[in-house]
Order: structure tokens, then C-alpha cells, then sequence
């Protein structure tokens, strides 16, 4: 009975986003329709080896080849970020994580959970972490994101694709070594600003920040 319990609750997690209404499924479609052209345009950088493969390829560049790597790394994040934002546009997407401890909080209780894991060998402390998310994640998930809002973290976004497009531009067609590699140390500064002011890059990099580290529970899902 306790297993099947389990199964309908993680079944319940899992298909809730599948039975979104129309409306809400268009706020998800109508996010990432206007996010893609956006992530295309860098995503054809990084195909050809990103901002860092530009400065590595010519010499004069070269000295400056780690700005280059660390453009490709914040564009990467924002990317994941603003994507994450259209994926949980009207639910918190289940994780790996939460697809195990959740269910296994439902079926053991706060007691049972820690317990069953203490058996399992794993440190107190680490325990209380995956409950407390466990917890967090039940009573969070359902919440929502504002499309409008979102449009305007997508569309403050859309100078930091166009600076990173810009800057591989130059990379290519330009010999202003100092020049260039001052726009791109500029870039990683502002994206990283960007990220601490955005309400909703905040919103998504506290909810993605609140996932435990667990590679070893993980492990043992998949043993079991």
C-alpha cells in the first residue's frame, strides 16, 4: 500500500505540468518563442567553439583567451536561466532530486525519512538538507511566473546576446587587442550584475540554488 501511495504522489508530480490549461501552456510557448532567437544567435557562436576558440585562433588575441571563456560561461548560464524560466512558467519542474526525496518524505514522514537514510549510511546533517527540500519543493512547486514580467527579463537580456554577437564580431574583423578584450571583461561584469538585480533571474537562481548536491543519493535511486 505504502509503495503504491509513493507511485500515485510521484505520478502526481510528474503529470501535473502535462495538464496545464491552453492559456498556461501558451505562456510556456509564447516564453521560449520569444527567448530562441536570442539563445540561436549565441548558441551558433558556441557552435563554432565560443568567444574563448576566437581568442585562441589569433595571436594577437591569445594572452586574452580567458575573457573569451568566461563570456561563453555567463551566456551559458543565462541561457540555462532564461530557459528554466519558460520551463516553470506555471510549475516548478520536477528534478531529479526532488523525484526521490519527495515521494520518500510522503511515504516516511520527517522521522521515517531521516531514519531511512541514516540506515542507508549518510551524515545527519546532510539528511536534514534533503528534508528541508523535500519540504520546500511540496510547498513551492505549484507556484507561478508572470509571462509579462518574463518578456521583461528576455527582453533586458537581449543587449548581453547582442554584446556577446558583437564581441565575436570584432574578435574576428578587428585587431583592437586592448579594446576588445575591455568590452569583454565589461560584458562578464554586466551579466553578472544583470543576474543580481533581474527579479526573476533571482527567483530562478534561488529555486535551482536550493537543490542539494546528492550525487550519492541519486546513486542509490538507481541501485534500488
Amino acid at each position: 500500500m505504502k509503495l503504491l501511495k509513493v507511485f500515485f504522489i510521484l505520478q502526481a508530480l510528474m503529470i501535473t505540468p502535462l495538464l496545464l490549461s491552453s492559456s498556461e501552456a501558451n505562456n510556456v510557448k509564447a516564453c521560449y518563442s520569444m527567448f530562441r532567437p536570442l539563445e540561436n544567435l549565441a548558441l551558433k557562436i558556441k557552435g563554432h567553439g565560443g568567444t574563448w576558440e576566437l581568442f585562441e585562433k589569433r595571436e594577437i588575441f591569445r594572452k586574452h583567451a580567458i575573457v573569451g571563456l568566461h563570456a561563453d560561461s555567463k551566456i551559458t548560464a543565462l541561457i540555462f536561466t532564461i530557459n528554466y524560466l519558460c520551463e516553470s512558467q506555471e510549475i516548478m519542474p520536477m528534478n531529479e532530486v526532488a523525484g526521490q526525496v519527495v515521494p520518500t518524505m510522503a511515504e516516511k514522514g520527517l522521522e521515517g525519512f531521516i531514519e531511512y537514510y541514516l540506515v542507508l549510511a549518510h551524515e545527519l546533517e546532510e539528511i536534514k538538507g534533503w528534508a528541508k527540500y523535500a519540504e520546500y519543493f511540496k510547498a513551492n512547486h505549484k507556484r507561478k511566473l508572470d509571462i509579462g514580467e518574463t518578456k521583461t527579463t528576455i527582453d533586458n537580456a537581449k543587449q548581453y546576446f547582442d554584446r556577446y554577437k558583437a564581441l565575436a564580431t570584432k574578435l574576428k574583423k578587428t585587431n583592437d587587442v586592448e579594446g576588445v578584450a575591455k568590452d569583454g571583461k565589461a560584458l562578464i561584469a554586466d551579466i553578472v550584475q544583470f543576474n543580481t538585480v533581474d527579479p526573476l533571474l533571482i527567483q530562478a537562481n534561488f529555486e535551482n540554488a536550493q537543490i542539494p548536491q546528492v550525487s550519492n543519493l541519486l546513486n542509490i535511486a538507481d541501485e534500488m
